[in-house]
Formats: C-alpha cells, sequence, structure tokens
C-alpha cells in the first residue's frame, strides 16, 4: 500500500529546530518534486494508516542524521534544548555534584514540565521497562540505529495506556538496511578536560526473504574537578536577581581544619552569644592558643526565647567565619559523572510467506556510571568537657569535614535488556494484523564508599561515661590536625558494604489487527482493535548495614522490598471516520475515536477516550484539535516502596508550620502558645514509604492546532498549538501538606503519622507517605516556525525558530482553597525558545542555534497575600512577584560546520558555547543546574561514513 505526503503533511513532523539540518539539504532533487512517496506510514499516537500522515497533537521528529550532525554526545543532549522538553532533563550536559547518591547515570526527559513518569517511552511502539520510579533510561539506545524519535506532545492514553499523560517518545529502528555506516566522534573543552569519545555501527544486509540490522555504540565520558574552573569562586554575593536575590557563598563554615561551638543566653537580659573557634591550621589543638575565636552577640527583647537568640547570634557568628576561614568544598567535586557506556542492537524480520513476516529485536547494554561530591560532614557532633584531650574545660559540638576517608563517591551498574519477538500479517486484501511478545528489564546496582558510624564516632569524643570498653569503643581526640585524626580512627568506626541494587522488568504479549470496514461517500472507515496483557515486576534491595548504624553522609535506613507482580489486561479500539473530501471549505474532514479499557491488579480499572478532528479548509491550512482523558496507574514503588528513615544533619524540621512566622494563627500551633523551637539535626527525623491504597491519577487534555503552509510564500511553514491539561489524585509524598493540614485541623488530620515532644512540642518524627492528595492544571502554546529562502548564489539559507510558552500552572492540596502556582519555580519554566539560521553550499553545511530558557523561582516569601481582587488568570503571576531565590534565564549556544568528502566520509565540527560563557548558579549546595554548561567552549569532532 502507498500513500502520497504533501507539503502539508510533512510539517506534521517538524524537524529538531536547531539542528544543521544538513539532511534537510542532502538531496537536491528532493526540492524538485510534489509529493514524496512511502512504502508505509507510521504515524506515533495512532495504530491506523491513513493517506494523509497527520496527527491530532504537534509532533517532532528528530532523525538519525539530526542527532550525528548535531555533535552533541546523547540524544538527552538534544531533548533538553527542545523547546517542548520542559522540567529538569537529565543529561551529560546536567549538574550532578549536588548529591553523589542519585547520580547513577541514567539519562530521562520529561515533557511540558510533568514529571518523568508522565511521559511513556516506546521502542518500536512497544512500553520499553520503566524503572522502579517511572523514568526511562533512553541513552540505552544506540543512536545510529535510529531512523527516527517521534516526540508526541498530548495525552495518548487511549492509545498507549498508562503514564501518556504528558505524551508519548517513540524511538523508531532501522530496518531494511543495506551496508555499512560509521560513526566516531571525539570532544575536549577549552581547558583540555572532559573528554567524550564515541564510536558506533551500523551493518545491515537484506535477502529475498529476510533481513538484519545490527547496531553498536560504546562512549566514554569524562569530566572535571570544579576547582579547576575560577567561577566556581568562594564569593558569588555580588549576584542579585529583580534586586533581591544575592549570590550564594560558596564557603562552608565545615573545613577540614574543624570549628568547635558553644553558646550562651542571659533569658533575663534577653542576650545570647554564640562562639566559633577555629583550630589554626598545622597545630594539634592541644592549648588554647591553638584556636582563633569567632564570636557574636545578640540582645532581643524581654520573653524572647534562648533558642530564637542563639540562632540570630550563630548566623552572625558564621557570617564573620566564613569570611575569615571558609572552606570551598566545590574543589573536591566532580561536576558530573564519568561514564563508559556499551549498547548493541539487532533488529531482523522473515518473510515466511508474502503475508506472514516474523521479527526479532533485541537490545543490551552496559554502563557504569561514577560520581564524586565533596566529603560527608560531621556536624554537630558533641564532645564532652570530660574528653580528656579537650582544652576548653567545658562541652564543645564539633564540625568538620572529615576529608580523604568520608568521600562520597558512588559507583552503579546498570544492564537493560529488551526481546522483542512479533509476527504480522494480511488477514485480506484491506486488514492487515499483529502480535508482540517483548520482554524488558532494567537493572542497576550502586556502590557507596565506607562511612563513618556516627553514634561510635559520637560516644568516642563524649568522654569516659560515653565511651565505653564494653561498647568496643575507643576514646578520640578530635582537636588533631586532619591527618593525625583520620589516622587514630578504629577500624570498627569504619562501615563497608553499602549498596542499593533495584531491577523493574515488564513482559508485554499484544494482538492486533487493523483494516478498512465500509465505504462512505468522503473515504473508508478504518478501524484498528486489540488486546494486551502485561506483568510488571521491581524489586529494591538494600545493604543491612544501614539499618543497624547512623552512619555520616546521608545515608538513611532503608528495607528492601519485593512487590507482588503486578498484572494488566487492556483492551482497544480506535476508528478513523472521513466526513467530508473535496467539499466547499473542506478538503477534508476526518473524525478519529478511541477507547481503552485497562484493569490492573492493584490499583482498579480505568477507561479512557479520545476523540481528535482533522479539518482542512483550504490547501494551505490544517485545523486540529483533540480531546483525550488519561490516567497513570501508581508505580509500584509509590505502593510497595520500603521503609526508609533519614535521621542526618542535611534534613530539618522546618517544614513544621508552628516553626514559621505567620502561622501562630493556626489552632494546634495556638495551644502551643504560638512558635516553637526547630528540633536539631539529628535529633529528629523522618519515615518515608510506600501506600497500597493508592489510586491511579486522571487527566483532561485539550488541543487546538493549526498548521499554515502558504503557496505565496513558497517555503514558509508555521504551526500553532494551544493546549490544556488537568490532572486529578496526583500521588504527593506527604511533608509540608500533611503538617499543616495537621496544625489547621488541630491534629485531627494525619495525628497517627506525627510524634512531637509533649513538652517542648517540639517536631520529633514524622511518616511521610504518599496519597492521592494533589490537582494540578497547566496550559500553554507552542508556536514554530520554518522559512527556506530560495537559494541564491552563495547557498541555501534556513531560518528555523521554536516557542514553548506555558500561560498557566498550578498545584492544589488537601485542604487547600488556592491554587500554588508552579510554572516558573525550579525547572518548571514559563518560557523555552530556539532559534537557528542554516546554510549549505555545495559539499559545505552550517548553522548556528540558540535554546533559551526563562528564570525560575525556588520559594516564596512567608506572607500573607490579599488576591480578592486579582483576576484568577494573574493570580500567580502576582504570587510570582514575592518569590525568593531566583535563578537567572539562560541560553545555550551551539555553532556547526561540516564538509562532505565524497568517498572519504563528512566531517563535523560543532562548538558549544562559542563565546565562553559563564553559568548561571543557584544555590550553595547545588551549583550550577542549567546552561551554557560550565566545561567552557566545548569542540566536537565527528566522522560519518556510509558504505
Amino acid at each position: 500500500m502507498r500513500f502520497k505526503l504533501s507539503p502539508i503533511q510533512s510539517a506534521l513532523s517538524a524537524s529538531l529546530f536547531f539542528m544543521p539540518l544538513a539532511n534537510t539539504y542532502a538531496n537536491d532533487d528532493t526540492d524538485k518534486k510534489d509529493v514524496k512517496e512511502v512504502e508505509r506510514i507510521a504515524v506515533t499516537g495512532s495504530r491506523l494508516s491513513r493517506p494523509e500522515l497527520t496527527s491530532s497533537l504537534p509532533i517532532t521528529s528528530v532523525s538519525s542524521e539530526d542527532i550525528a550532525l548535531s555533535g552533541l554526545s546523547s540524544i538527552t543532549d538534544i531533548f533538553t534544548r527542545l523547546p517542548a522538553m520542559n522540567g529538569h532533563q537529565v543529561s551529560i550536559d546536567e549538574n550532578f555534584g549536588a548529591d553523589a547518591r542519585n547520580n547513577d547515570g541514567r539519562q530521562k526527559v520529561q515533557l511540558r514540565g510533568l514529571g518523568y513518569a508522565r511521559t511513556l517511552n516506546l521502542l518500536d511502539g512497544v512500553r520499553m521497562a520503566a524503572d522502579t520510579d517511572g523514568s526511562v533510561d533512553v541513552s540505552v539506545i544506540p543512536t545510529t540505529m535510529l531512523q527516527r524519535v517521534d516526540i508526541k506532545k498530548g495525552s495518548a492514553s487511549a492509545i498507549y495506556g498508562s503514564d501518556a499523560i504528558a505524551g508519548v517518545i517513540n524511538y523508531q529502528l532501522l530496518k531494511d538496511f543495506d551496508g555499512i555506516k560509521v560513526n566516531a566522534s571525539t570532544g575536549i573543552s577549552e581547558y583540555n578536560d572532559a573528554p567524550t569519545h564515541t564510536f558506533s555501527f551500523v551493518g545491515g544486509k537484506s535477502f529475498n526473504n529476510s533481513g538484519f540490522t545490527i547496531g553498536a555504540e560504546a562512549k566514554k565520558i569524562g569530566t572535571f574537578n570544579r576547582g579547576n574552573r575560577s567561577f566556581y569562586d568562594p564569593d558569588r554575593r555580588d549576584q542579585k536577581m529583580r534586586g533581591g536575590f544575592e549570590g550564594t557563598n560558596w564557603n562552608s563554615i565545615y573545613s577540614p581544619d574543624g570549628n568547635f561551638t558553644y553558646a550562651e543566653c542571659d533569658q533575663d537580659t534577653a542576650t545570647a552569644t554564640y562562639h566559633m573557634l577555629h583550630r589554626n591550621n598545622g597545630t594539634q589543638g592541644s592549648s588554647l592558643s591553638d584556636f582563633s575565636p569567632f564570636s557574636a552577640t545578640y540582645t532581643g527583647k524581654a520573653g524572647d526565647k534562648c533558642w530564637q537568640l542563639e540562632d540570630l547570634a550563630q548566623a552572625e557568628a558564621e557570617k564573620q567565619y566564613k569570611e575569615a576561614h571558609g572552606y570551598n568544598f566545590q574543589s573536591e567535586t566532580l561536576d558530573a559523572s564519568k561514564r563508559t557506556e556499551f549498547s548493541i542492537l539487532l533488529n531482523s524480520y522473515y518473510n515466511f510467506s508474502d503475508s506472514l513476516e516474523g521479527t526479532f529485536q533485541l537490545l543490551y547494554a552496559n554502563k557504569e556510571n561514577y560520581a564524586q561530591e565533596a566529603a560527608a560532614v560531621v556536624s554537630n557532633l558533641f564532645v564532652s568537657a570530660d574528653n580528656k584531650y579537650n582544652p576548653f574545660g567545658r562541652d564543645v559540638r564539633m564540625n568538620r569535614r572529615l576529608t580523604d576517608i568520608n568521600k562520597r563517591n558512588t559507583t552503579t551498574n546498570m544492564t537493560p535488556l529488551h526481546v522483542r519477538f512479533g509476527l504480522n500479517g494480511e488477514l485480506s486484501e484491506s486488514w492487515t494484523w499483529s502480535t508482540d511478545l517483548v520482554h524488558s528489564s532494567y537493572k542497576a546496582k550502586t556502590d557507596y564508599p565506607t562511612a563513618l558510624n556516627r553514634t561510635l564516632l559520637q560516644n568516642s569524643f563524649g568522654g569516659p561515661e560515653a565511651c565505653l570498653a564494653a561498647d568496643n569503643c575507643t576514646e578520640l581526640n578530635p582537636f588533631l590536625d586532619i591527618e593525625d585524626l583520620n589516622s587514630q580512627l578504629p577500624e570498627n568506626i569504619m562501615i563497608d558494604g553499602i549498596w542499593t541494587e533495584h531491577e523493574a522488568i515488564t513482559n508485554t504479549f499484544n494482538l492486533s489487527a487493523v483494516g478498512e470496514v465500509y465505504e462512505l461517500p468522503a473515504g473508508t472507515i478504518q478501524v484498528a482493535i486489540g488486546a494486551e496483557y502485561r506483568t510488571e515486576e521491581a524489586s529494591n534491595e538494600f545493604d543491612k548495614v544501614r539499618g543497624q548504624y547512623k552512619l555520616v553522609g546521608n545515608l538513611g535506613q532503608e528495607d528492601s522490598n519485593l512487590p507482588p507482580k503486578r498484572k494488566i489486561k487492556e483492551a482497544y479500539f480506535e476508528a478513523s471516520f472521513p466526513i467530508l473530501n473535496d467539499a466547499f471549505l473542506a478538503e477534508y474532514l476526518t473524525l478519529d475515536v478511541a477507547m481503552r479499557y485497562s484493569s490492573y491488579s492493584d490499583s482498579g480499572s480505568s477507561s479512557t477516550p479520545s476523540f481528535n478532528v482533522y479539518w482542512k479548509p483550504v490547501e494551505e491550512l490544517l485545523v486540529r484539535a483533540n480531546y483525550s482523558e488519561g490516567f497513570r496507574a501508581p508505580t509500584l514503588f509509590d505502593l510497595y516502596r520500603g521503609r526508609e528513615v533519614f535521621t542526618d544533619r542535611w534534613y530539618s524540621n522546618s517544614s513544621d508550620p508552628c516553626s514559621k512566622n505567620g502561622w501562630e494563627d493556626l489552632p494546634l500551633c495556638q495551644s502551643f502558645g504560638g512558635k516553637v523551637a526547630e528540633a536539631a539535626p539529628y535529633e529528629w527525623g523522618f519515615e518515608m514509604g510506600g501506600n497500597e491504597n493508592l489510586n491511579p491519577e486522571t487527566s483532561t487534555s485539550r488541543n487546538l492546532g493549526f498548521v499554515w503552509t502558504p503557496d505565496y510564500i513558497a517555503g514558509l511553514t508555521a504551526t500553532l498549538d494551544f493546549w490544556k491539561v488537568d490532572i486529578e489524585n496526583a500521588p504527593e509524598r506527604l511533608t509540608r501538606v500533611m503538617l499543616r493540614e495537621n496544625a489547621r485541623t488541630n491534629g485531627e488530620l494525619f495525628g497517627d503519622l506525627i510524634q512531637r515532644n509533649p513538652e517542648t512540642h517540639v517536631l520529633e518524627y514524622y511518616k511521610s507517605i504518599i496519597i492521592n492528595i494533589g490537582k494540578t492544571r497547566t496550559q500553554g502554546y507552542d508556536l514554530d516556525l520554518d522559512y527556506a529562502f530560495p537559494e541564491t548564489s552563495i547557498g541555501k539559507f534556513r531560518v528555523t525558530y521554536s516557542l514553548a510558552e506555558i500561560t498557566l500552572g498550578e498545584d492544589q492540596y488537601l485542604g487547600d482553597e488556592e491554587w500554588t502556582p508552579s510554572i516558573g519555580r525550579y525547572n518548571n519554566l514559563e518560557t523555552k525558545q530556539s532559534f537557528g539560521i542554516h546554510w549549505k553550499k555545495d559539499k559545505w553545511t552550517s548553522s548556528f542555534t540558540v535554546a533559551y530558557g526563562s528564570e525560575a523561582f525556588n520559594s516564596y516569601d512567608d506572607i500573607e497575600l490579599d488576591l480578592t481582587d486579582v483576576p484568577e488568570k494573574d493570580k500567580y503571576r502576582v504570587e510570582r512577584e514575592y518569590a525568593q531565590d531566583w535563578s537567572p534565564s539562560y541560553d545555550l549556544k551551539t555553532f556547526n560546520v561540516g564538509y562532505d568528502l565524497d568517498e572519504y566520509g563528512r566531517f563535523n565540527l560543532t562548538i558549544q558555547n562559542p563565546f565562553g560563557e559563564t553559568p548561571p548558579f543557584l544555590d550553595v549546595a547545588r551549583g550550577y543546574d542549567r546552561g551554557p554548561n560550565p566545561r567552557g567552549r566545548y569542540y566536537t569532532l565527528s566522522w560519518f561514513k556510509e558504505f
């Protein structure tokens, strides 16, 4: 069956806007043809074949040539530059140094800022195994084995089932490839570090009744130490946003030399003094002269509590201390992870007869990822006055960074596997059928470094009453030089054997049929029907060490869990009804309907419909509209996650509303007499876990789009799409919401999950489980412009522009009447844009592209706003004006030039960040989080040859 593809239809699969687009100009004969003929048309987001390559939702397609010529190291590096890819994308160009525990090397993407688990990833139309958190590592697919990647923006649950609320990304593989193609690239920064080397190979052969294509890809990705970049300067406080945001001081009070603190307070005079005693470098800390004092006194008003006064005095003392002895911990941190990756993919077929074909696909990958951040901090450790080495004669608390022995580094090994057996054939001249059996798995193990037993370390500093020989405790001197302190630590304080292993397995069997059922005056009704049976399994296993000890280094106690196998039964129906054809103001008018029924063994059933309209009033204009309902079943991790307990210095109970200004009128807080103190680090904790009673979240999605290709402006294509998504029953982990509602209802809600000190009422412990408490509503529009200028004597020029604007983004939680703005917060950017100019002449190509992201904020003032007279559409903008901690806007610039040497292959030079711009920064912990990348100018030379 052969169909013709018109220019307006091809516009619906827009090219990647900022790529060199050499493939666009590769065949000059293409421009001379009015139509192209293709053997088979497969549109992501529909199981129907149609003579019009259309979709009710916008689709962006990225070809393998686009990827190869980009000079970027992975598909996710390309995705991060697409405006529709909003929210935090994970690629090698992103910072991972904030928390080495979470840097396992996975590369994952999301659409429209709606989360990884709401974007469905398919390999040749069937779902890949998601990790236990619902995300998919898309970097395991060899990019040279891709024919193209289709990115469908909008809900497709009626077609593909759960997880497709934000959209679908379909990685379509090469088939019927004859020959060999090789791609090699090497990259280096202007500082001669962070090298990246990639080699890929594809070979294929077609026979009379069979064929195969096999591809392999190997990568070695390097990084750099942050100490090698001047802009990781200790002090960035001169940076300001909106006149109020101050750049942070990279210096930390936690240094290898260490400091020792104590506070004094006189409640009667409302005066507090906070002392920080710095151990001078090179001394043994055996006398008072070995320490430099830094002190601050704060005097309040009568009735102020000592803990409030001490906090204010402490802030001033720490400020003085940082100025004199602040430690730039960034110098110990690798800016991103180091990786080695290998993947291999086989795609083959065999024709048993003219009407029966069998297919076999195999994908296997192996990845090793190493990440490192600064050594963990030992903070607020009590040193008794009875410690025989204590020169102060009083109790003090120690803050030190025990470098060398307490590094926070991880090594993660990942082995994804995807195996597919398929059959497809003809039932009649107008009906085809297909079936697949798919096994997909993702397994990863992370090994952690040796960690310190904080309890035993504390006892060893606590004096003879705490350090007992029966507990195998040795009294230690915390005041020594860092090297001497490290050398005296006994082996029993060092805890080995810390690891995490998780695995996710998906097995799928599907059967479908597509055909024509009835001829209407405007065309033939097409129908697709099918059924699917799927099982999902997951496991999270942890070492037993963390359950036995309280460790230094952000390592919480976690329990292994093996959820029951999930069983999913699904059936779907899709039909296309041609209403008008070649009529007045209707070149064609088509209505598509789809319905999918899904039954989950652990979270109930759901029916999701969709309705799509395609209307072409005139040859130059296409109007498309879509209404879809969607759903997302809770992940096995959300349902059955094992218990995880945190009691570390990094976690504070600042979420407690009764410790915040402005919340004293809540009933529970009033019963305490107003504001209460925050618990000290390590003296409180919280517990996370799954909830077997979770229900699926649901969504409604609406889209209206226009595609314009005017004959009188040859070479111009313009698309404009408006969209809106509403999500109900979103699962959220209970933290601030739970605590606030508990305070608002005088302890009636969630009382069984919260524990307070009976005397001080300080929050000491709470259980943070996941429940269906959230609502989300978001809307926006996408604009894409593509203009190919008429050819001139100096070559062909093409200009592209893409804009994704989110005009509304809000969340609402249990008990709330007002909606909380989310768009523009963290990495859910209000605006993303890309612009590119591309040139070709003879064998030369070149491009310059810019991808832009708007500013984002990170927190709100504790302030009550009167929004009574503010229109609903303007409320979130007004609230944003009171936000704190803005991170600046950014842009990613890329320059590319290539030359085709015919039989010697094509060479390409790509320069990222060609002007060497300094990246924007967020805060002291995370550093930069968006481009330009701090690698600086980055040069990539690539070579591509097809034999």
